[in-house]
């Protein structure tokens, strides 16, 4: 199959200047031609773009396709009841230009098989299975309601989560989730907000611990993200050996420069606290938690500043839970727009989320030998961060590996 767009003009996932009057043809699923002058095919489907932006696909480096619930104990629902609902999910998120999502717990290899085969409609997944946690962290959502000298063995610490202490048992569990189809592996190495059970200032696992899950992903060819909030659980993941941190809100600026000379990555996800805010009477959340999503969300924007400050690389995630909360995976942009240009948190949210995902030059550009995820925008999302938070109105294609989505340009 060959698609010509015609009468584009390209944001390229790199340059922050559009590029205007271009020919994009797309080959067999790639991106096989650039230019004003290409040739192309007689047999050639044309899209004509009638001047608008044509963008890579978006790429959300932190979602949890299998959160249908802001309750992520494990074993509430269904597993069918949850994976089917995991499908809406996902319909939504490309529906809304999210061609790449990176699951950061919870989804496994099945639903990548299923949007692969094209059972389900959704982004393309890149999993990083159940998160490691140790007893007590922010993955461990079991009881604490049990009876004098009644053990908890079970492993299963949440819906997005598997509990694993010591050296032995953190390498078994990383292999373990690389064996099932991760293509990374995500740790909680800090107290989370959400939880109840885990202070946001708690380190988590010990630093034997974390390298040893680090010298795990590295053999397998692949790298850690890691959930952490406090400077001092960053700084132990970091000098461990982990790729990316995940939220980051309370950096200080000389985590940022650690972050920095060592390479690493922050990926913020500042809509997650922003929205369980609003919510928060709805969902009925304890007075210590909110307590707590209260005090990331105060700190998100302020974090990002430092980061950037520090040239920290700097990814693009979510981390919304609950079936509705989804909905508002791109407020990201409003919110992040308060500190940074629009065209900066696009760059985020297309080449530098591929990056970060080590899938430089194969999704998040428009350039020749890439994937063929293409949107097709009325607005200039460059400069106006709200140009996708309309629920897909204003997106005229969506095209993920050469197929339409969505062509509203269709006879």
């Amino acid at each position: 199959m060959t698609t010509a767009f015609l009468n584009a003009r390209v944001f390229d996932g790199r340059n922050p200047t559009l590029r205007d009057g271009l020919v994009v043809l797309v080959r067999d699923g790639i991106i096989a031609e650039i230019g004003e002058d290409v040739a192309i095919p007689d047999d050639a489907e044309r899209v004509d773009c009638g001047g608008r932006v044509l963008t890579p696909g978006l790429i959300d480096g932190h979602v949890h396709v299998v959160a249908n619930s802001v309750d992520l104990t494990a074993g509430v629902q269904w597993p069918s009841f949850v994976f089917a609902q995991a499908g809406h999910i996902m319909r939504g998120m490309l529906d809304r230009g999210f061609t790449t999502v990176r699951d950061a717990g919870g989804a496994d290899a099945g639903l990548v098989r299923a949007v692969e085969e094209g059972w389900l409609k959704g982004p393309r997944l890149v999993i990083s299975g159940l998160a490691l946690s140790q007893t007590g962290g922010h993955g461990d959502m079991r009881t604490i309601y049990r009876a004098p000298g009644e053990a908890t063995h079970d492993r299963v610490g949440s819906m997005i989560g598997r509990i694993c202490n010591g050296v032995a048992e953190v390498r078994e569990a990383a292999r373990d989730e690389m064996r099932k189809g991760a293509k990374l592996v995500k740790i909680m190495a800090s107290g989370g907000a959400a939880s109840v059970t885990d202070p946001i200032g708690n380190t988590q696992f010990s630093g034997e611990e974390l390298r040893a899950i680090v010298e795990e992903a590295v053999a397998w060819n692949t790298y850690v993200m890691a959930h952490a909030y406090t400077p001092r659980a960053i700084t132990a993941a970091i000098e461990a050996g982990c790729h990316t941190i995940e939220h980051g809100n309370l950096i200080d600026e000389a985590t940022a420069k650690l972050m920095a000379e060592k390479g690493a990555w922050l990926c913020p996800t500042l809509v997650a606290s922003d929205i369980l805010t609003k919510f928060a009477d709805k969902y009925g959340f304890s007075d210590t938690s909110m307590k707590k999503i209260a005090f990331v969300c105060e700190r998100g924007l302020e974090s990002l500043q430092i980061a950037r400050a520090a040239n920290v690389n700097v990814g693009f995630g979510t981390d919304l839970l609950g079936l509705e909360l989804h909905e508002y995976q791109c407020n990201e942009f409003t919110i992040r727009a308060k500190v940074e240009d629009p065209v900066d948190t696009l760059i985020s949210a297309t080449s530098r989320n591929a990056e970060m995902m080590c899938m430089a030059g194969e999704i998040g550009e428009i350039v020749v030998g890439a994937r063929a995820d293409i949107l097709v925008v009325d607005g200039d999302p460059t400069t106006d961060p709200e140009v996708f938070t309309r629920h897909g109105e204003t997106l005229k294609v969506i095209m993920k590996d050469g197929a339409f989505h969505k062509n509203d340009f269709a006879a």
